[in-house]
């Protein structure tokens, strides 16, 4: 019975006009990648099992194969969503923007991703720490490319005044690690805190401190009346 089921065709999907899956093919594929999520973040790369990832999405172990032929395929499309959520975030941020709503918001977003996604964050940060064997030329090609644009903002800024002299890249990793970090360290902020209630008491309450903190340490103004400091 088991082996007939792993050999089960997936009814197939349609696209729509972008190019994404619609229909009972793409809601599968989205169940396969919310499930990899947890599992993968739960047991690492090596640790996970195609036959693990199945069961969590509660669908034969053929259909996640059919979709992603192999466990390194599946593990890479969940490390670069996850990387695409991040940097979207940030959204269409512009020279004439203002920086401190920009930033504002831009650490809001990526504080509610930890906050809805915690093992995707979780899962990320395991790739990194072991040293990104699988996406490290997605690192040092398309992020490192989107900093750099990105990075060309945060100069200008920085030349009208409107932003300290930080370099943007160690702009990005100190608003990325203090963000993240609530995900990554949830069980040793709660410890430390003694939070019953993580959401509200961390997320909602103390995170409002921890935005201000950024802004100011990133210098961050709505006009170069005032002269910042170099970091």
């Amino acid at each position: 019975m088991e082996a007939s089921q792993d050999h089960h065709r997936p009814t197939s999907s349609r696209l729509d006009a972008n190019g994404n899956s619609t229909g009972v093919g793409g809601r599968q594929r989205e169940r396969i990648i919310r499930a990899a999520t947890v599992v993968f973040s739960r047991k690492g790369y090596d640790g996970a099992r195609v036959e693990e990832i199945a069961r969590n999405a509660g669908i034969p172990k053929g259909n996640v194969l059919y979709y992603f032929k192999t466990k390194k395929t599946l593990y890479r499309v969940v490390i670069e969503q996850v990387l695409s959520l991040w940097l979207e975030a940030l959204g269409n941020v512009a020279v004439d923007g203002n920086p401190e709503k920009a930033i504002r918001q831009y650490v809001n977003r990526k504080l509610a991703l930890s906050r809805n996604y915690p093992e995707a964050s979780r899962l990320f940060a395991m790739e990194v720490i072991s040293g990104a064997p699988v996406i490290n030329d997605h690192l040092s090609g398309e992020l490192r490319l989107w900093v750099e644009e990105k990075g060309e903002v945060f100069k200008k800024w920085q030349q009208e005044g409107l932003m300290a002299k930080i370099d943007p890249a160690h702009a990005f990793f100190m608003i990325w690690a203090v963000t993240q970090t609530y995900a990554d360290f949830e069980a040793q902020i709660q410890a430390v805190t003694g939070a019953k209630d993580y959401d509200r008491e961390i997320y909602t309450d103390a995170t409002g401190d921890v935005v201000e903190a950024l802004v100011r340490g990133l210098g961050l103004t709505r006009d170069a009346r005032a002269p910042l400091p170099s970091a």
